[in-house]
């Protein structure tokens, strides 16, 4: 093929740039032909057009090639660029088919989470009171302890101490001890549960949407009434969750 040589060329590149980026330290010109497989001139020539475009620099003093801070530029317009919503609506509305019941995406914003997609449940004539929109805190729906099973325990305690700590109903979780205890079966098991502790009568189950780096940049969620969400049903719908939350994580960069 014409455009067999170009190829080839941008694939060695690459892994030479993939091999700069292990090495914080950079690598001399031998060792990148060493470990490459490649010849030395060959990788000679590589790296002087890297260099030329601003990709890589050569140190003086040692003769290391390093990788300059381009690429983390156009990966931060990219990661700006991304837009949740838009990656979401389709794997939501296929949950929804699937499901029959009325699914939710949440992002993050401070101690709270905003509601800014909803798709209504075709089962029945109940409706969520949820609207677009809206916020709560994140510890007391399943959205919002997805989310918060992404984080480190000290960055939980932060946004707990700056939470005003309130009993939507009697299920609601007040006490820190507990929520923790949520937290590790959430990380085991890569969902949550809102067993009424936002809304009496409404039972949902969470799943954090992560981005590239592997924090819980959103959240989505199956809710239904609660004699539709027995713990058979909630075995039979979690799978399709999860597998909406995993497709949406992967387009934002997300990788296992």
């Amino acid at each position: 093929m014409e455009n067999q040589p170009a190829v080839q060329s941008l694939e060695r590149a690459f892994s030479l740039i993939e091999l700069l980026s292990r090495n914080a330290d950079g690598m001399p010109l031998m060792e990148l032909a060493s470990v490459s497989g490649l010849h030395k001139s060959t990788v000679h020539r590589l790296l002087a057009s890297l260099s030329q475009l601003g990709y890589v620099k050569k140190d003086e003093s040692n003769g290391r090639y390093r990788l300059t801070l381009k690429l983390f530029e156009l990966s931060g317009r990219v990661v700006d660029s991304i837009d949740v919503l838009g990656l979401a609506k389709a794997p939501l509305e296929q949950l929804r088919n699937a499901t029959q019941e009325a699914v939710h995406l949440v992002i993050r914003e401070g101690i709270e989470i905003v509601y800014i997609h909803k798709v209504e449940s075709r089962n029945g004539s109940i409706r969520m009171f949820s609207r677009l929109g809206m916020r709560r805190p994140l510890y007391c729906t399943a959205v919002g302890k997805s989310i918060l099973a992404t984080m480190p325990d000290d960055e939980v305690v932060q946004i707990w101490n700056r939470s005003d700590i309130h009993a939507y109903t009697e299920h609601t979780i007040t006490e820190l001890g507990r929520l923790f205890q949520e937290l590790a079966q959430i990380r085991r098991c890569g969902y949550a549960f809102d067993n009424e502790e936002n809304e009496l009568g409404v039972r949902c189950i969470g799943a954090a949407v992560r981005d590239y780096t592997g924090r819980g940049k959103a959240a989505i969620s199956v809710s239904a009434p609660l004699a539709r969400m027995n713990d058979d049903r909630v075995r039979l719908l979690v799978p399709q969750l999860l597998a909406a939350a995993q497709q949406i994580s992967t387009d934002l960069g997300f990788s296992r």
